[in-house]
């Protein structure tokens, strides 16, 4: 397979995924990406994959495999050209199949795009994120225990936070698991913070002060 470090070159599975994106969507570039494209994989990380072909419309091949995780990405070639920005996921990726170096010119727009800042929001959309934030705090505070719309807002905010964090202070947000070792070499009172909020039966108190913080870029 072309441009696969020596770990990979003799990997069953990779082989066998390839093979399988190549005959079942008509691929014929494909990359991986996460976990296994960088190094830091176990026995159970997903095989994340972009297939690549010529024409089709996008979808998505996700299942297991021999007990791991298979998430494939399957879209035309017109959806990945000069389209870095919207392939941020793939950054660090490997072109593993690579006959016309259409994988390799998007890894390198990704990593173009990843290092310039991202396009920002609107102020008024800025202004309504943070009034909603608010507001939802304000929805999860009036809550009982028994109130199962206020514990849902609950899960909702905290899910969107993280993205928050990083859209009011004008860097990509990248997933939680970058995300998360980003903050705790960069931002340890924030990964603190996020860290009390999103424990098993945090308190109210812990979530406001994460709001607090979110909002204080």
């Amino acid at each position: 397979m072309n441009n696969c470090p020596e770990a990979l070159a003799n990997e069953p599975m990779l082989e066998r995924l390839v093979h399988e994106l190549v005959e079942r969507h008509g691929c014929h570039t494909v990359v991986l990406y996460g976990s296994r494209a960088l190094g830091m994989a176990t026995a159970e990380s997903d095989w994340d994959m972009l297939g690549i072909r010529a024409e089709g419309e996008a979808t998505r091949d996700a299942r297991l495999v021999d007990g791991v995780f298979f998430d494939a990405f399957i879209v035309p070639e017109k959806n990945v050209v000069d389209a870095g920005a919207n392939y941020l996921h793939v950054r660090g990726g490997i072109a593993v199949l690579d006959p016309r170096g259409l994988g390799a010119r998007l890894l390198e727009d990704a990593a173009a795009a990843l290092a310039s800042p991202p396009k920002g929001l609107p102020e008024a959309e800025i202004a309504a994120r943070r009034a909603w934030c608010q507001k939802m705090l304000g929805r999860i505070r009036r809550g009982g225990p028994a109130d199962v719309e206020a514990h849902y807002r609950r899960t909702w905010l905290l899910f969107d936070l993280l993205e928050l964090y990083f859209v009011f202070r004008g860097r990509h947000f990248l997933g939680p698991k970058e995300s998360f070792r980003w903050l705790l070499s960069e931002d340890a009172p924030a990964h603190a913070a996020f860290s009390a909020a999103l424990a098993p039966g945090a308190p109210v108190e812990a979530i406001e002060a994460l709001v607090e913080l979110v909002l204080s870029a």
